[in-house]
C-alpha cells in the first residue's frame, strides 16, 4: 500500500474522510475487470540520445525496458494490454496529428512482431534517424499526455487499471514557455482524473542529477513536497541498464487482491477486509496443448468423458456417484452432497476469541502469511473499525484466533491474526498497518520428534570450521531477490528463442557456486579443516539410542536401527526361516545386505539378485 492510501488512527473528521475517499479509488480501480494496461512513452530528445558515463544511451535503455516488459506479460499475463509512443520526435504520427509524437505501438496484447520491432531499434538495425528522427526538443508534453488519454480510451475492452510509464532525463521541460508548461501540467491532471496514473522513470544527465520538484512534482502522486530533507525513495535516478530494469519489474506488477471477504467480528456486527498475498511461488504456469498442422497453430480443446465399465455407454455428471466404506459396506454419496460436507459455510473470516501473543510459537508458521486491509465499498465504516481493532490487540499485546474459509468449496481452517503497526522512516512508508494472517497447523502438522545422541568434536576442530565460515560470510547478507530460479529462466529463455526464432539460450545460474573465488578465500583454512578431522577422534558407528519422545517412537526408532556388518543369531534365523518358507521376496533389501555382508557376502546389486545370493549360500550349506 502506497503512502496516500494508507491509513492512521486519527480524531480529525475530515482526514478520515478523505482515508475513505482513498480506499473508495482503489477499489473501484479493479472492480470492472483483472487486465493491465502500460503505456510506455519515450523522450527522444538530443540529450536522450547522448551516451551516460557507463557508455549506455537513456533512449535505447527505456526500449529495452519497454520489450523486456512485453516478453515478461506475453509469458506471465498474455491478456494485459502494451503501448508505446515515442514523444519529441522529428516524424509525427497519431490520430490527433500532433507534431514531434510517434505512436510505435498501439495499446493491445503484446506478440512476436512487436517484440521483434522493438529489438531492431535496440540493436540499432532500425535507423533511428530516418525512421523517427529527434526535433531537438521541440514538442509540447501536454498533445503527448492528450494522446494518451486518447489511446487509454479508445481501448473497446474493460480495462482494469491504467498506467502511463514516463522515461525522460529531462527534468524541467517547457522552461521558457510558461503557457506550454501550466498546459501541461493540467493535462497530466486530467489523465489522472480518467484513472490514468502515471509512473516516471527519470535518469540522469552527464553531471547532471534529475530533480523532480522542478516541475514533475505538481503531477505525480507520489510527489516529493518542498520541506523534505532529503530525497525520497521515488526519487532515485538512474540511467544503468539493470537499475532501471528493475525498478521497472517492481512497477510492472500490479497490485492485486488474493480475496474480498467479510470479517465477523461478533453476529450482528460484520467488516470487509481484502486479502493480500505477499509472497508467491512463481511457477512455469499452465502448459497447453496445440495443433500445428495446418496453416494456423490452433490450441488443442480437452473434453474428458466417463464411460461405464460395464455398458459402455458415456456417463453423465447426475450418473457419477461417490461412496465411502464404512463396516465393510459402501455408502453411497452424490456430488452435491460430498461438496456440502467440505462446506462450513459462506468464504468469511470469523473472530473466535482473542490470545496473548506470548503463546504463538514460531514453528506454528508452516505457510506464509497474508495481509489484511479494510475495504471500505464492501461495509461501510469498515476502516474506522478495523483501525479500533488493531490498535486494541497492539496495545493489549493480543492475538485474534479466527476460523477462514477463503473461498467457496475451500477448506476451512484456523488462523491467527497479528497486528501490525505503520512503520514510517526517512524514505516514507516502510511498513503498511494491518493484520498479518498465519495459518494455524493442525494437531498431526506438528509432533515431537526423537532427539538422538550428538557427537561432540573435539574444540580445535569446532575452531578449523568457524574459520571457514567467517571467510565465506557475506558482508551484505543474503537477498534472495538477487538469485532468479534456473529453471524458469530456462524455460523462458526457450519459449522466447522459439517465438522470435533465437539460437542464444545461454542463461546466467547465479546459484553456481563462485568456486574461484571460494579457492582464494578459504581455500587454506578448508585444507586445515580436513587435516584436523583425520586426526580427530570419530564417534563409534553403533545404533542411535533415543534419550526423548514417545514410547511409539522409541520403538520405531529401534525397529529402523538395523544391525552392523557382524550380524547376529537372530538374523541368521530370520534368513534361514525365510528361505525354508520362500519368502525371502518378502525381506527388505537393507536385511538382504545386512545378511550378505554379516556372512561375508558382496551385498551389491539389485532385490533378484540379492535374493539369489541368499539361496545360494543356504544352499551350499
Amino acid at each position: 500500500m502506497s503512502a496516500s492510501s494508507s491509513w492512521r488512527s486519527r480524531n480529525e473528521d475530515d482526514l478520515d474522510e478523505d482515508l475513505d475517499d482513498n480506499i473508495l479509488t482503489d477499489a473501484q480501480e479493479t472492480q470492472w475487470s483483472s487486465r493491465d494496461s502500460i503505456l510506455f512513452v519515450i523522450d527522444c530528445s538530443p540529450a536522450m540520445l547522448q551516451p551516460n558515463e557507463d557508455g549506455e544511451i537513456p533512449f535505447y535503455t527505456a526500449v529495452k525496458c519497454a520489450k523486456q516488459v512485453q516478453l515478461n506479460k506475453i509469458i506471465s499475463s498474455d491478456s494485459d494490454f502494451i503501448g508505446v509512443v515515442f514523444y519529441g520526435t522529428r516524424q509525427a504520427k497519431n490520430a490527433n496529428n500532433f507534431a514531434h509524437i510517434y505512436v510505435l505501438q498501439d495499446l493491445d496484447v503484446p506478440d512476436v512482431s512487436k517484440i521483434q520491432q522493438l529489438e531492431a531499434i535496440e540493436d540499432q538495425r532500425t535507423n533511428f534517424d530516418e525512421e523517427f528522427g529527434t526535433s531537438n526538443g521541440d514538442y509540447t508534453l501536454g498533445e503527448m499526455f492528450w494522446t494518451a488519454t486518447n489511446l487509454f480510451g479508445g481501448s473497446a475492452q474493460r480495462i482494469g487499471s491504467k498506467r502511463l510509464f514516463l522515461f525522460t532525463n529531462e527534468d524541467d521541460p517547457h522552461t521558457s514557455d510558461i503557457s506550454l508548461r501550466s498546459a501541461s501540467k493540467v493535462r497530466a491532471k486530467d489523465l489522472q482524473e480518467f484513472g490514468i496514473k502515471i509512473e516516471l522513470f527519470d535518469m540522469d544527465k552527464p553531471m547532471e542529477k534529475f530533480n523532480r520538484k522542478n516541475f514533475y512534482k505538481d503531477i505525480l502522486l507520489d510527489a516529493v513536497e518542498e520541506e523534505d530533507d532529503g530525497p525520497s525513495q521515488e526519487e532515485h535516478t538512474t540511467a544503468k541498464l539493470g537499475e532501471l530494469l528493475q525498478r521497472v519489474r517492481r512497477k510492472e506488477v500490479k497490485k492485486r487482491s488474493l480475496f474480498n471477504i467479510p470479517l465477523k467480528l461478533s453476529t450482528n456486527l460484520e467488516i470487509g477486509v481484502k486479502g493480500y498475498n505477499l509472497v508467491s511461488a512463481q511457477s512455469k504456469g499452465l502448459h497447453r496443448n496445440v495443433y500445428t498442422l495446418g496453416e494456423a497453430v490452433r490450441e488443442v480443446e480437452t473434453v474428458t468423458s466417463w464411460i461405464c465399465a460395464d455398458t459402455t455407454q458415456y456417463l453423465t455428471a447426475a450418473d457419477l456417484k461417490f461412496y465411502w466404506e464404512f463396516g465393510g459396506q459402501k455408502v453411497i454419496f452424490d456430488k452435491d452432497e460430498v461438496v456440502s460436507m467440505k462446506t462450513f459455510g459462506p468464504p468469511a473470516l470469523a473472530l473466535i476469541g482473542f490470545k496473548p501473543k506470548s503463546v504463538m510459537k514460531m514453528y506454528y508458521n508452516l505457510s506464509h502469511s497474508m495481509f489484511l486491509y479494510p475495504d471500505e465499498l464492501s461495509y461501510e465504516g469498515s476502516t474506522r473499525a478495523f483501525s479500533s481493532l488493531l490498535i486494541a490487540m497492539h496495545e493489549m499485546d493480543k492475538v485474534a484466533i479466527c476460523s477462514f474459509t477463503q473461498r467457496t468449496n475451500y477448506s476451512t481452517r484456523l488462523v491467527a491474526l497479528f497486528p501490525q503497526m505503520e512503520v514510517v522512516g526517512a524514505n516514507g512508508q516502510e511498513v503498511p498497518p494491518g493484520l498479518q494472517l498465519v495459518p494455524l497447523p493442525w494437531g498431526d502438522d506438528i509432533r515431537p520428534l526423537p532427539i538422538f545422541t550428538e557427537y561432540t568434536p573435539p574444540d580445535e576442530l569446532i575452531n578449523a570450521g568457524k574459520a571457514i565460515i567467517s571467510k565465506l560470510n557475506m558482508k551484505r547478507g543474503f537477498h534472495p531477490d538477487n538469485y532468479e530460479n534456473p529453471a524458469l529462466q530456462k524455460h523462458y529463455k526457450v519459449l522466447q528463442a522459439t517465438a522470435l526464432n533465437q539460437t542464444d539460450m545461454d542463461i546466467d545460474d547465479k546459484t553456481l557456486p563462485k568456486t574461484t573465488q571460494i579457492f582464494e578465500r578459504a581455500g587454506a583454512y578448508v585444507q586445515h579443516f580436513r587435516d584436523v578431522a583425520a586426526t580427530a577422534e570419530l564417534p563409534q558407528e553403533d545404533a542411535p539410542s533415543v534419550e526423548s519422545g514417545t514410547p511409539e517412537q522409541s520403538l520405531a526408532a529401534a525397529k529402523r536401527a538395523r544391525p552392523g556388518p557382524s550380524g547376529g543369531a537372530a538374523l541368521q534365523q530370520d534368513m534361514r526361516d525365510k528361505y525354508d518358507n520362500d519368502q525371502l521376496n518378502k525381506a527388505t533389501v537393507a536385511t538382504l545386505k545386512d545378511f550378505l555382508q554379516s556372512v561375508g557376502e558382496s551385498g551389491s546389486g539389485k532385490k533378484g539378485d540379492l535374493i539369489q545370493k541368499v539361496q545360494e549360500y543356504f544352499a551350499s550349506k
